[in-house]
């Protein structure tokens, strides 16, 4: 069994995207780690257990941990290989707005072609042991709406991580 997920793309092509071996590498990762109500890495529960988890899966790829694109004001990401530029989030949906500045400012500065954002779909039945509230977390739904919203075209594969396998 693996970690489920959907995918919404945002200003590129979805059929495109496939052919990226990047993008075909984070599909991997993400199916590489096992949804499961009280997950735990090491000594690490929950958020921090899938945190850890991702970046063994990444560092398996080659993927560079934690780049910096600018260093004033930090804007640092999570993962990134070539011009593809990953943000795990599970942090309060404020975080989102600040994901969003460090895309358009890579794209901007040709620092990434793509950015992709990976958030859980339902933040309260992914982690429905979490003792802090889930209730303003970041989430596939408002990202989605969020990104709709926006005219500045920045290429986002969005994908929402199900709480299932």
């Amino acid at each position: 069994m693996y970690m489920r997920f959907k995918e919404e793309y945002f200003f590129c092509s979805p059929k495109l995207l496939r052919n990226i071996p990047e993008v075909n590498e984070i599909f991997e990762c993400i199916k590489a780690v096992k949804w499961q109500p009280e997950f735990k890495l090491e000594d690490k529960n929950h958020q921090s257990a899938y945190n850890k988890a991702f970046e063994q899966e990444f560092s398996n790829y080659l993927w560079s941990n934690k780049p910096l694109l600018n260093d004033n004001p930090k804007l640092i990401g999570d993962f990134q290989k070539n011009d593809v530029f990953v943000e795990i989030q599970f942090g309060n949906s404020a975080t989102i707005y600040r994901d969003y500045y460090k895309f358009h400012y890579g794209l901007a500065n040709k620092l990434l072609s793509l950015a992709v954002l990976i958030v859980p779909t339902n933040p309260k039945k992914f982690f429905p042991t979490r003792k802090s509230s889930v209730s303003n977390m970041a989430e596939f739904d408002f990202a989605y709406k969020y990104f709709n919203l926006l005219p500045i075209p920045v290429p986002i594969l969005l994908i929402g991580l199900l709480p299932e396998n």
